[in-house]
């Protein structure tokens, strides 16, 4: 039976005002909500909690995350079917074009989620001393979650837009002062680490449930995902080595307890070289990403889609269908990157199986090329055999795909490429073949033969940096990580950048800005086909890698300030 879903209780509330304000992003809560009349018992709280983790299911929340993550890098490229407004905003972006009225810079179905964990962590402590049923440990969990989900909203926005606004409470009404100014980054990291670290301590248990909850929610484990990720964003920014080593502890508190919830299924031999107890090539699709599988072993956080009071409408529109009536994908597989397999391609090997799974009609016709993971409903049904994509297996109204955060498999390369950055490029370092054995891991799972599997001793230290960067992106395609992944490799190996204070506060102070990675750009731009290097050309320094403000905000809201490459005086400015 398909998961229950967290947002059960949805329907009780009615329509949302939205406020333009300094964010121009705030959804006010009902009456009902603001009422303190409403904040009598336990359930009123986890109606709001509830109501914070559904807001998460935004189709313009997840719309935003692939464009921000996955179109941004080189993994999509546009179908040129789609409607001339949003095809239009997706091909600025695509040709380093961005202007401040993009619909794509709007982030407001954030700023929507981190209002409802402050309403939570404002309202909910009065309601112990109501309602005996709501206990401390009840507030303490509750209060954990929103933490941590603020934080991860947070982690979103600074590695999209950089300099962003912190809200200093719950809006839940129009007269309050909402105009703020930015935060710089790093003021907002370590905010972000203080708060999850806090959630820690009093988190979920995952091993306290048996069904869709223990991935569903942020639990313990989810937390430190949380934290390891945040952690080695800071390493990457400040080349902290001291964060690479919080990041490997906290991937290492996943790892632990993930081994801990491993259950094997009934007559499953147990390998003992096996020690992360990943599904094997031929069924993983099937336990993750398929119809009736997902909250599988391998889950730390995914958020939840039943398709029918929920339907997972952002994936849908992206890789899918734009509508009911129509077969066209929204985004494709660019050639260059992702659609065929062999060398100097990111599927290097006809044997590994995820190419397949995340890819349709890979090798074929460019004009056929689609996403496949999270759309079919099932694993190939031959192996290492390239499916033509069947538009008619999925309905727009009921899409059912869950939407995955972090997995296990994410982890075990974050770890990697923390150890990595620790080894000095040594090959004696211990930690050199530490880091080989955990892309070994992932890779060597989704092979259909494990005699293709790599050999350490072909590898060096030095190579395992783009190793691991590629292992990343054939394991998680077009699941929100890509860009990210790429702005982790292009600060490594740039000096100067100041993440202390925003990038108007540098422009103001005549300070200029970093320039970016030539052999990040180089690997960004291989989807361009040749016009590489015009886009390089517009994507100079470290502004142009993030999004620039909604325009719409700004008018509203005098603090804040434009990213200085995206100001009147741009050159890419439209007239």
């Amino acid at each position: 039976m398909k998961k229950n879903i967290y947002y059960i209780f949805s329907t009780l509330f009615v329509a949302f005002a939205t406020l333009t304000s300094c964010v121009d992003t705030v959804i006010l809560p009902d009456d009902k909500t603001v009422d303190e009349d409403f904040w009598k018992t336990k359930d009123d709280v986890s109606l709001i909690v509830n109501k914070a983790y559904q807001s998460m299911l935004s189709s313009d929340l997840i719309q935003r995350i692939i464009v921000w993550a996955d179109f941004r890098s080189d993994e999509l490229d546009y179908e040129s079917k789609i409607s001339s407004s949003v095809r239009d905003d997706l091909e600025e972006i695509s040709a380093a074009n961005i202007q401040t009225d993009n619909i794509f810079n709007d982030w407001a179905s954030l700023y929507s989620v981190i209002n409802y964990c402050n309403i939570v962590l404002e309202k909910s402590n009065g309601v112990m001393t109501l309602d005996p049923n709501y206990t401390s440990g009840d507030y303490k969990t509750d209060c954990s979650q929103m933490k941590a989900l603020r934080a991860l909203c947070y982690f979103y926005l600074v590695r999209v837009f950089r300099d962003i606004p912190v809200t200093p409470g719950a809006y839940m009404n129009s007269s309050q002062e909402m105009n703020l100014s930015q935060s710089a980054p790093l003021a907002v990291i370590d905010s972000c680490i203080a708060d999850l670290k806090d959630a820690e301590n009093n988190a979920l248990m995952a091993s306290n449930y048996s069904d869709w909850r223990k991935v569903g929610y942020i639990t313990q484990t989810g937390v430190q995902a949380i934290l390891a990720d945040v952690y080695l964003w800071r390493a990457s920014v400040m080349h902290s080595e001291a964060d690479y080593r919080n990041c490997i502890e906290y991937c290492d508190k996943v790892i632990k307890a993930k081994q801990a919830q491993f259950v094997p299924r009934p007559g499953q031999v147990i390998d003992e070289k096996d020690i992360y107890h990943l599904a094997k090539f031929n069924n993983f699709y099937n336990d993750i990403f398929a119809q009736g599988g997902q909250n599988s072993y391998e889950s730390i956080f995914e958020l939840q889609f039943n398709g029918s009071t929920n339907s997972n409408q952002g994936v849908c529109v992206m890789y899918d269908r734009i509508a009911s009536n129509s077969t066209s994908s929204y985004l494709r597989v660019p050639a260059q990157t992702f659609g065929r397999i062999g060398t100097g391609c990111i599927f290097e090997k006809t044997l590994d199986q995820r190419a397949y799974e995340s890819v349709y009609d890979i090798n074929g016709s460019a004009d056929n090329f689609s996403v496949r993971k999270m759309v079919a409903t099932d694993g190939c049904m031959k192996t290492g055999a390239s499916e033509s994509k069947n538009t008619n297996v999925n309905n727009f109204g009921s899409y059912d795909r869950n939407w995955i955060i972090y997995r296990l498999t994410d982890v075990l390369l974050m770890k990697a490429e923390a150890l990595v950055q620790l080894t000095g490029g040594d090959n004696e370092n211990p930690m050199a073949e530490q880091a080989f054995a955990l892309v070994q891991a992932v890779n060597t799972r989704a092979l259909t033969a494990e005699s293709d599997s790599m050999k350490w001793a072909t590898y060096k230290a030095q190579d395992l940096e783009l190793l691991i960067l590629n292992e990343r992106a054939r394991e998680l395609c077009f699941e929100g990580k890509r860009w990210f992944d790429l702005l982790r490799f292009n600060y490594r190996h740039v000096e100067g950048v100041d993440y202390t204070t925003t990038l108007a506060a540098q422009d103001k102070a005549n300070k200029g800005f970093v320039a970016n990675y030539s052999e990040m750009m180089n690997i960004f731009v291989k989807k361009y086909a040749g016009d590489g290097n015009s886009i390089k050309y517009k994507m100079p320094t470290e502004p142009y890698l993030y999004m620039p403000i909604l325009q719409k905000q700004i008018d509203v809201n005098p603090l804040l300030d434009q990213s200085p490459v995206y100001s009147e005086n741009n050159m890419w400015k439209k007239d």
